[in-house]
């Protein structure tokens, strides 16, 4: 048998020798083949790239001379920047060429006409849907214009084509966040932290959709993941520090779930409350760790009592009680004083059910130096707290009480 090889044909090879130059950025010399083989477009293209808009320019003049193109036309646009030419690029293809209306839309977005740039890309990918970066443009430009039907169509689109776009999968689940339908988003939401586990913005969105579904194991890992991208990443990426609020709410919920399920005899959901107890505990120390704000001490110590750990609850309070007092003008605060008057409540009722002279006669001494540093500083009798001295005062008199 004789076995024939198929040579390629010359411009194939002058063809794949030019693409090869093109991609490793021989762009003059990949052009000057192109223009061999009569690839004007693609000409085009690398004179550009080379930074030679004359030539290009002079290319396609020329190319058009000879026959009106829409693609010359809308490269011509390119070069000269002037969005007539895409205009006339839609005109000669009778409005069918979907590269105009993406280079018009990119011309309207760049001046900052979104609506216009809206309209421009929805004409393109009517034309041509099957092109997701378009697609995502659409959606990105739909949300700023708070159109989040078309957003979501958009970028729904795109995670059909790619769906290993995690940008896209991020945006699909910021706007079931913003229609208040976290059930939407948490799928999308996993999908995109699937593809990429660096995004900080996907962890802080997984979060608070959590905390919206109750899932309040998932809730904890996300906020464990933000602490140590938070001790990880440089401060210009603007990590937001753990709200307040998102800590208490896990404090509260597990808590709660706990002590509901503790009166049933499901066993199973018993050891499920008590390892997220478990988990919370984990969350206060690592954030124990990096913060020293008083509120942080304050759940901490409601945490400890709740779960019987009055000893721990007790150190956490007077944790809090020093971040206040350390506190510049705390004496003359009213609202800093009522929490240092309920800091000073909590620790006498711990410290008379410990029942503990030693610990009761050091408590005595804090609690008349706060007074006594409150009245030191007003000069005017008439401006004294009165209402907190008296509530100090109280609390005082039941520790002597207690020690006679």
């Amino acid at each position: 048998n004789i076995h024939y090889i198929v040579y390629p044909p010359r411009w194939g090879v002058l063809r794949d020798l030019a693409e090869r130059y093109a991609k490793i950025g021989i762009v003059t010399s990949a052009a000057e083949i192109f223009e061999e083989i009569e690839l004007w477009d693609e000409v085009v293209e690398c004179y550009r790239r080379a930074g030679k808009m004359k030539k290009a320019e002079e290319v396609v003049r020329k190319r058009l001379e000879e026959t009106e193109t829409p693609r010359m036309w809308s490269a011509l646009g390119d070069i000269t920047e002037d969005k007539s030419y895409y205009e006339k690029a839609l005109e000669v293809s009778h409005g069918k060429y979907s590269s105009a209306y993406v280079a018009l839309g990119k011309h309207y977005a760049d001046k900052g006409d979104i609506a216009k740039a809206v309209e421009q890309f929805k004409m393109a990918v009517h034309i041509k849907p099957l092109t997701p970066h378009v697609w995502f443009r659409l959606g990105a430009l739909s949300m700023r214009l708070e159109d989040w039907e078309t957003a979501l169509q958009a970028f729904t689109e795109v995670v059909q084509q790619e769906p290993e776009e995690g940008d896209a999968w991020a945006n699909v689940a910021a706007i079931h966040m913003h229609n208040r339908n976290p059930d939407e988003a948490y799928p999308a939401l996993n999908e995109s932290l699937k593809l990429n586990r660096n995004n900080w913005r996907v962890w802080v969105s997984k979060l608070y959709t959590c905390m919206d579904l109750k899932k309040y194991d998932e809730a904890i890992q996300a906020c464990l993941v933000l602490i140590d991208f938070k001790a990880k990443k440089n401060a210009s990426e603007e990590i937001p520090h753990m709200e307040e609020r998102v800590v208490r709410a896990l404090i509260g919920a597990s808590v709660k779930t706990f002590n509901e399920v503790a009166k049933s005899d499901d066993t199973p959901a018993i050891d499920s409350a008590k390892r997220t107890l478990g988990r919370v505990r984990d969350l206060l120390s690592r954030l124990k760790a990096t913060m020293q704000d008083p509120w942080l001490y304050e759940v901490c110590a409601y945490f400890n009592e709740c779960v019987g750990r009055s000893d721990q609850a007790a150190d956490d309070l007077m944790k809090e009680y020093r971040s206040l007092v350390s506190y510049k003008g705390w004496e003359s605060d009213k609202p800093m004083l009522d929490r240092i008057c309920r800091v000073i409540g909590q620790l006498s009722e711990l410290h008379i059910e410990e029942n503990d002279n030693e610990v009761l006669k050091k408590f005595k001494f804090l609690v008349k130096g706060v007074i006594r540093k409150t009245r030191a500083a007003y000069f005017d009798p008439s401006g004294l707290p009165t209402a907190h001295l008296d509530q100090m005062e109280r609390v005082l008199n039941n520790i002597e009480s207690k020690l006679i």
